[in-house]
Parts: C-alpha cells; sequence; structure tokens
C-alpha cells in the first residue's frame, strides 16, 4: 500500500466504514446500552479532528481523511523520528491542546494556523505497520504495537487507557472524567469490539420551520418536525427532523397551533416518511436533546438547505454544510425564547463542531422549481373552494429526494377539514404529468372555473 491513491482510498474507507461505527450511548444509559463483557479499554474522547498518520518510503505525511496533509512540521517531525523504518498508517486525534483544560474542536481550527499553538495528536489505532495490515476487532496486538511505537513523546503520543472490569466501573470513570471534570466524554472498546462512544445528553434550542401529521396514520396527530438555526434574521440553515418525545397531547395541540401558521414555500424539504413538511412561520422554539453530532456521514461532509424567510414565504438559497443529530429527542416548546441569532442561533452548532472541517467544495443543489399548475375555484352560497394541483421538479439526487412531486390542495370552508392535501412522488415525468391529469380530470366537475 505504497501509492498515494491506494493510501488515500484505504483512509477514506477507514473513516466510512470504522469510525462511523462507533456507538453512540448518553451517560445515563451505560448499565443498559454497553454491552457486558469480560474486559473494557477506556480511554478519555479527545475533541479534534480525524488524522492519518503515514509513513512510506515514498509518502511521508499527516492528513486528514481526505488526504489533505496538516501543516504542522513538528508533528511530522516528531512522528517520523518516532517511528523510524517502521512503515504503516497510523490513525489519531490531532487537537489544540491547552494544560488543565478540555480539549475542543473549534480550539484546533482556531489554532491551527498559528505555528506558536500547541498541537498535538493522540494516536488510538491502527491499520498498517510493517507490511502487516490489521482487523477493526484485533485491539491486543494493536495496543500494543502503539504503546511501543508512541511510549516518549509528548507531541505525538498513544492515547492511554484504563482496563476496567464491569459497566458500574464505567460509569465510576464517566462521573469521574465527564461530570466532575468535564472533559467531552469515554470511549470504551472490548477486546474484540464493539467501540462505545459515551458522553453527556446535547441540548439545543432550535426553530420549528414545518411539519408532517400523520403519526400512527392519524392525520390529526403530528408525526415529525422540521427545524434549524438562525444564520440572520430570517434566514435558516436546516439542521433536521425530529418524530421522539411528543405525548399524544403534544401531537394533537402542535397541529392545531402550527395549521394557523401556514405558510408557502417554492421549497419541498422531505420528511423521514418521504412526506414534504407543510412549511410554518418560524416563531417556535423547540427544545431538542441528542446524543451525538456529526457532520460528515460515509457520503462526505452533510450539506443542507438554506432558507430565507420573506413575504410569509420560504425560498432556498443554496445547500451548505451542516450537521445531523443521534437519536434527537423533543423536549418541548421554549415559550420564553424566540427565532433570533442569541436564542436559536448557528453559535450552538459551532460551540459542539466545526461546519467547515474539510475544504471540500459544497454541494450545490438546484432549486426545486414548479413545472405544471392549475387553479380552481368555486362559489357556492356565498363560500369559495379553492383546488390547486401542482407538479414540483426537486432537481434532488434519488437517494435523499424523487425527482418529481405531485401536489393537491383541496380547501372548502364549510368542510369539518377545511384543508386536505395529497401529495404523489415518482422518478418518472411522464408518470407524474399522468398522476396530474388524472387527478384533475377525476376531481374537476361542473362548476369549478380555471383561474
Amino acid at each position: 500500500m505504497n501509492s498515494l491513491i491506494q493510501i488515500k482510498k484505504t483512509i477514506k474507507d477507514y473513516k466510512n466504514l470504522r469510525a462511523s461505527r462507533y456507538i453512540p450511548v448518553r451517560g445515563d444509559e451505560i448499565g443498559t446500552r454497553v454491552f457486558e463483557l469480560d474486559k473494557y479499554y477506556v480511554s478519555t474522547k479527545i475533541d479534534g479532528h480525524l488524522c492519518f498518520l503515514i509513513n512510506y518510503k515514498d509518502n511521508k505525511l499527516i492528513c486528514n481523511y481526505n488526504g489533505n496533509s496538516f501543516d504542522r512540521p513538528e508533528l511530522l517531525d516528531d512522528f517520523l523520528k518516532i517511528v523510524g523504518d517502521n512503515e504503516g498508517v497510523f490513525v489519531g486525534e490531532i487537537f489544540s491542546y491547552k494544560e488543565n483544560e478540555r480539549t475542543r474542536s473549534f480550539e484546533l481550527k482556531k489554532h491551527l494556523s498559528d505555528k506558536k499553538s500547541d498541537i498535538r495528536i493522540g494516536v488510538f489505532d491502527l491499520i498498517e505497520s510493517q507490511n502487516e495490515t490489521f482487523s477493526e476487532n484485533d485491539w491486543i496486538n494493536k495496543k500494543k504495537i502503539l504503546n511501543t511505537v508512541f511510549s516518549k513523546s509528548k507531541l505525538v503520543f498513544a492515547v492511554d487507557e484504563l482496563e476496567l472490569k464491569s459497566r458500574k466501573d464505567i460509569q465510576n470513570e464517566f462521573n469521574s472524567r465527564v461530570n466532575e471534570k468535564n472533559e467531552e466524554g469515554l470511549i470504551v472498546r472490548g477486546e474484540s469490539g464493539p467501540v462505545f462512544k459515551i458522553k453527556p445528553t446535547l441540548n439545543f434550542d432550535f426553530v420549528i420551520m414545518g411539519y408532517v401529521v400523520g403519526y400512527t396514520d392519524d392525520p390529526t396527530l403530528l408525526k415529525e418536525l422540521l427545524f434549524g438555526v438562525n444564520l440572520e434574521k430570517d434566514k435558516f440553515l436546516v439542521i433536521g427532523k425530529v418524530s421522539s418525545g411528543f405525548s399524544v397531547d403534544d401531537r394533537k395541540k402542535m397541529v392545531h397551533k402550527f395549521e394557523k401558521i401556514k405558510v408557502d414555500a417554492n421549497i419541498i424539504e422531505v420528511s423521514g416518511s418521504k412526506i414534504p413538511f407543510t412549511m410554518v412561520d418560524p416563531i417556535h422554539v423547540a427544545e431538542i436533546d441528542a446524543i451525538d453530532i456529526i457532520n460528515s456521514n460515509t457520503s462526505g461532509l452533510i450539506s443542507k438547505s438554506i432558507l430565507k424567510f420573506q413575504n410569509k414565504e420560504y425560498t432556498k438559497e443554496k445547500n451548505s454544510p451542516s450537521v445531523s443529530l443521534i437519536s434527537p429527542i423533543f423536549k418541548g416548546l421554549r415559550e420564553d425564547k424566540k427565532s433570533s441569532i442569541e436564542d436559536t442561533g448557528i453559535n450552538q452548532i459551532s460551540r459542539v463542531i466545526d461546519l467547515n472541517e474539510e475544504k471540500e467544495a459544497d454541494t450545490l443543489k438546484k432549486a426545486s422549481k414548479i413545472i405544471s399548475k392549475e387553479v380552481y375555484v368555486k362559489e357556492m352560497k356565498g363560500a369559495k373552494m379553492v383546488k390547486k394541483f401542482f407538479i414540483w421538479e426537486t432537481n434532488g439526487d434519488e437517494k435523499n429526494y424523487p425527482k418529481f412531486v405531485f401536489y393537491q390542495i383541496d380547501y372548502s370552508p364549510t368542510r369539518a377539514d377545511k384543508l386536505k392535501r395529497e401529495i404523489k412522488v415518482s422518478n418518472s415525468k411522464d408518470q407524474i404529468e399522468q398522476i396530474f391529469k388524472q387527478n384533475i380530470e377525476s376531481d374537476i366537475k361542473s362548476g369549478w372555473n380555471k383561474i
């Protein structure tokens, strides 16, 4: 594995296939979610950026998972001096060091270009050493090599591990390191896997931007919320969706509340059940907990919509680096907070994780557009009824979006359910146009006038 192409593929595979498999666990779930094992190897979680230390005859570098080198020659010099002729690929966390202070990833970004700053690397894994490739679960042999090779340096060092025998011991260690000393969390390994990432619950206040109904197939109950953060006044970055943590009463009351503040949008944001969100005036704030937050997945950097809200309508500006929450839970509405930079701003995210960890091009997605639209009205006994039929072309990738969406709105002020909606999706333009035509033919009878 000497060529740079091979090396880049190997480290990218590691990021996607190994690092992403860590099992997230909250501090209060150690006794139930950490598996019962004979031995555990516990270390303090370092809050920095994943890095790879590479030593081959023609390739000697310290880089991120895209193969981009970190410009810290003192670290590379120290690494090469330590490993000598031990060729291989080692894995670590590069971080900004401050004595007796917790490590934070945003501090690394801030200090990385400052040559006077103290940047270090904690080495915690290896992929290949001396022409031998190590499996994910061969921890005992890997641990021996790391402790032997990286035992004499303060800049590039093997991460210290404590051997424990029970989940109760892990709980005590979590209380000591995280609850009392304010460290970010624990990494807990079994001898042959798996690896657990244990952290306290993260808590955020997000702007509610949309909702979907249909919990247990009941159209009167809330199913999911769409939420985001303020980038500036009336400009939002989509963060995610939440479907857990609501009582049945919450689901009823929130649908009633949101029906009164529905707004238009020239874009479609799709729920987990592949139904477009009904967008709402961004005036409500939700408190949401999560086990963890990530800025990349197996597809690369996470990218989501930036939306502007003007004249009671959302428009899409572009896609931009964003994050995803692991196991989000709705905790309640924050009536004491409002949509603002101060209460629901992007700083909530940037204080926890870097949104621009890698210098990759933003994934720009063309705005969705309406390619067919017909509107019909009918008046009866002084009441005006309206039916609207749309076809949207989403311009999104098929993995996350259907290519086309048929959307029908049926408004009648005399019905108990005044507003009805119907949504159908397809990746075939011919099929969606046929759906559009058939729905109009079946719904529009005598007395309806096209406008």
